[in-house]
């Protein structure tokens, strides 16, 4: 099996089809379809099933597909952490943030790290932890900065606490229940979710009306875009638990404001997060170091926007 047959199935995988996999990789549509061949003859199984509007992957293919993935990753890995240890200062870091970390942490560590490494490309995927993990899983990003559920995340994750991200419920400053200080003053209004599960980080809510014994709430939308949120929360009949984090700034500038809820809230640690079987490139392992020296230094502020979590130390959760 050779990297280049690995790297032209996922190309027509990605692709939906033999022509276009074939475009991203430079090569002829038969050059293609040749390794392919090939690949399947040496794994004995069929990877891909030809349709009138291109290929999809049979049950196989669709298995290699995230091995295949973390193969070429690794080797991407391997080669850009091969030419960092020789000084040279590129390639690419990939991140997960959800919206509080992005919004809190990254401004002033994606300014220091560029400072130091100009010529390093970052990507920024927003979203939220499963996906992050998925992703993870396969090599293609390499942390994610994330709240986990209090259950824990699989053990093949190192998870290393930040922060804790502690709740508010926010609404628009004319929303009729903004001066709500009960949850219980809140049964039966619409909600904004930020995440796709009914209970945990992003959907938070839901566990806080059941440790209450309320109705749950009704959920109007799921958003985990803080942009977007902030152009739905200004129809006034809608509320949100996000990070307080955030509520300072530029949520408060968008005329959102957080409601004076005495009832305990949940709060999730925020952590980093990467695979505890494949180290880091050295520079996204600098792009780590900045992230915690970040955490470290809001931390110690006069009225500090975090609260630190324990324990401090790396823990692999299961």
């Amino acid at each position: 099996m050779r990297l280049s047959q690995v790297q032209d199935f996922i190309a027509v995988a990605e692709h939906g089809s033999i022509r276009a996999g074939a475009k991203a990789r430079d090569v002829s549509a038969p050059a293609i379809t040749k390794s392919i061949r090939m690949l399947e003859e040496e794994l004995h199984v069929p990877l891909l099933t030809r349709t009138t509007r291109g290929v999809v992957l049979s049950r196989y293919g669709e298995a290699f597909l995230r091995r295949a993935q973390l193969i070429a990753s690794e080797a991407r890995k391997a080669a850009d952490e091969m030419a960092q240890m020789l000084g040279t200062r590129n390639g690419v870091v990939r991140i997960g943030a959800t919206g509080g970390p992005a919004h809190l942490l990254l401004p002033a560590v994606l300014k220091r790290f560029r400072a130091q490494h100009p010529d390093v490309q970052v990507c920024i995927e927003s979203g939220v932890y499963p996906a992050h993990l998925t992703d993870l899983r396969a090599g293609v990003m390499d942390m994610a900065v994330s709240p986990i559920p209090d259950e824990g995340i699989e053990r093949e994750f190192v998870c290393e606490p930040l922060y804790n991200n502690d709740s508010v419920v926010v609404a628009h400053r004319d929303h009729p229940l903004r001066n709500a200080r009960t949850l219980r003053e809140l049964v039966g209004s619409d909600w904004v979710l930020t995440g796709q599960r009914m209970h945990g980080p992003g959907a938070a809510i839901m566990d806080a009306f059941r440790a209450r014994d309320l109705p749950l709430p009704r959920v109007a939308v799921r958003c985990d875009t803080i942009g977007m949120i902030q152009t739905l929360l200004e129809d006034r009949s809608l509320l949100c638990l996000l990070p307080r984090q955030l509520v300072p700034g530029r949520l408060a500038s968008a005329n959102l404001v957080a409601l004076p809820i005495e009832d305990p809230l949940p709060s999730h640690a925020v952590s980093l997060i990467y695979r505890a079987d494949s180290p880091m490139t050295p520079v996204a392992e600098q792009f780590a170091k900045l992230l915690r020296r970040e955490v470290h230094y809001l931390s110690k502020m006069p009225d500090s926007p975090l609260r630190r979590q324990v324990p401090r130390k790396p823990e692999t959760v299961g």
